[in-house]
């Protein structure tokens, strides 16, 4: 087997667990945000979700990038300097998020007031502002399990225990009818508990050597992960500022129908995320041996099937979008429809694109990853400004969508560059210009005699998706590396295929 088809064969296993993490993650996460968005008023969602971003804003800023510090050095320092270090780091973040969690939670009337001109929030602000201690705990701790390598540690911290502590407290928030407060506290709360399971687990896997405080060490790991909070800082504008212009401009009611259609879409974002979780260890090693050629093969597979997927998933979120949210968060959040199908299809152009930001990695190019984030973010916010005042929540969603666009458009440039090649061919072009005229004519001639209820529009896009990934083998056939992939599932799961095997033949 080359190290192209081996190579493959990681990235799809490797996508495979991480995506059955991310999506209990993110089916319990969203299963909670619907119960909070259908309870709390549309304005108290607002509220809830401005919170949210604050308190990610505050953990980005307080945690002076140290978790990517940790993750870094960890595994290249010896094992007495480990246990210094890791406790080093706890302590600055500590002294650092609680200093700002303080500051924010004391001062929730002005920020609310001053800054976002919307008192009615101000419980949300400063419950979330007294959290932001802890969420800068659980990302160092997180970043630290990472550099001692127990990736099944931070499984049960991220993508269990944290969602699952939330809907437990969503639902006594619901019980009780504890209103924004409490249900500010629901999403809060859970920060404080696995803050705590995240650091004692961080805690066992380090050695149990004692050495004494090295100052050169510190010092060298700190210059290292300051930056990092600059490119983090990047990356929240990008995704989250928004959020606050929306606010500004308009109001928590605008920022909560905002907030369930952007919930609604982060489904797609589970697509490349997952591949590209290990897409850039994997191109790195292949690129380390002057295998760039192989790479590209790699990736090429990738977005093939990146394509398909947000094709198929464009069908609810687009073409149903009213009838989507409407179904899901009920009525009051049906204007959220158009400004949900503007955000589906820039995540649709998000996955694909995507893919070249690993290999930019791969390739040591991180000032470049940097500068396009950068540019990401002013964009971001330069055209929420532009757009948001005059076409409100439609304008942030272009705006967003552009700047996702710009990122990644930047990056398949520069791929370019650096390697004279991309990843996206008529392998990937191909299943994106054969759905345009389906996608077309579905919403033209059998949408609008669609049931809006959630039973048909999930029957219908599943029919979608179904003949549109038959067109697609019919039109394009199998890969090389597809039928290698088939090939190895059945020897790997022991599954008999031998039916369909005249119909692999057939297409490959």
């Amino acid at each position: 087997m080359s190290d192209a088809d081996q190579a493959v064969r990681d990235v799809v296993k490797g996508a495979s667990i991480v995506y059955v993490g991310l999506f209990l993650e993110l089916l319990i996460a969203f299963v909670a945000q619907v119960l909070a968005a259908r309870y709390l008023s549309v304005s108290g969602f607002g509220g809830l979700t401005t919170g949210t971003a604050l308190l990610d804003l505050g953990s980005v800023v307080a945690g002076l990038g140290l978790a990517s510090g940790l993750t870094r050095y960890l595994p290249r320092i010896a094992a007495a300097k480990k246990r210094m270090l890791a406790w080093t780091t706890v302590g600055a973040t500590l002294a650092s998020s609680t200093a700002i969690g303080v500051l924010v939670a004391f001062n929730a009337e002005f920020v609310t007031s001053m800054v976002f001109n919307d008192p009615s929030i101000t419980p949300s602000i400063r419950i979330f502002g007294a959290a932001i201690p802890f969420a800068a705990l659980l990302n160092l701790a997180i970043g630290g399990i990472r550099g001692q390598k127990q990736s099944l540690y931070q499984v049960y911290v991220k993508n269990i225990i944290h969602p699952v502590l939330r809907f437990v407290f969503i639902v006594v928030a619901l019980t009780w009818g504890l209103g924004q407060a409490g249900f500010a506290g629901a999403y809060a709360l859970p920060y404080v508990l696995s803050a705590a399971v995240a650091l004692l687990l961080f805690h066992r896997t380090l050695p149990d050597i004692r050495g004494a405080f090295d100052w050169d060490l510190t010092e060298e790991v700190t210059r290292y992960s300051l930056p990092f909070t600059i490119t983090s800082l990047s990356g929240f504008v990008y995704r989250s500022s928004d959020i606050f212009l929306i606010l500004y401009f308009l109001d928590s009611t605008a920022v909560g129908i905002y907030g369930v259609a952007y919930a609604a879409v982060s489904f797609m974002g589970m697509f490349s995320t997952a591949f590209n979780f290990l897409g850039a260890p994997v191109a790195s090693e292949l690129e380390s041996g002057g295998k760039v050629e192989e790479v590209m093969r790699v990736f090429r597979s990738v977005v093939r099937w990146l394509v398909v997927a947000s094709v198929c998933a464009l069908v609810p979120l687009a073409i149903f979008s009213t009838e989507f949210i409407t179904a899901i968060y009920g009525s009051k959040y049906a204007s959220g429809g158009l400004p949900l199908a503007v955000l589906a299809a820039g995540f649709a152009l998000k996955n694909a694109l995507s893919v070249h930001g690993p290999i930019l990695e791969a390739l040591g190019k991180s000032k470049v990853l940097s500068f396009n984030s950068a540019a990401a973010a002013v964009s971001n916010v330069a055209l929420n400004l532009a757009l948001t005042p005059t076409f409100g929540i439609v304008g942030a969603a272009v705006a967003t969508s552009l700047s996702f666009l710009l990122r990644d458009g930047l990056a398949a440039i520069q791929t370019r560059h650096y390697l004279g090649t991309v990843p996206i061919t008529w392998q990937g072009i191909g299943p994106a210009i054969v759905a345009a005229p389906l996608l077309g004519a579905f919403g033209l001639f059998v949408a609008p005699h669609v049931p809006a209820t959630l039973p048909w529009l999930l029957v219908m896009s599943s029919l979608f998706g179904a003949v549109y990934v038959a067109i697609v083998m019919l039109a394009f056939g199998l890969s090389e590396t597809e039928v290698m992939i088939i090939r190895s599932a059945e020897e790997r799961y022991g599954v008999d295929i031998a039916a369909l095997d005249w119909l692999v033949r057939r297409l490959s």
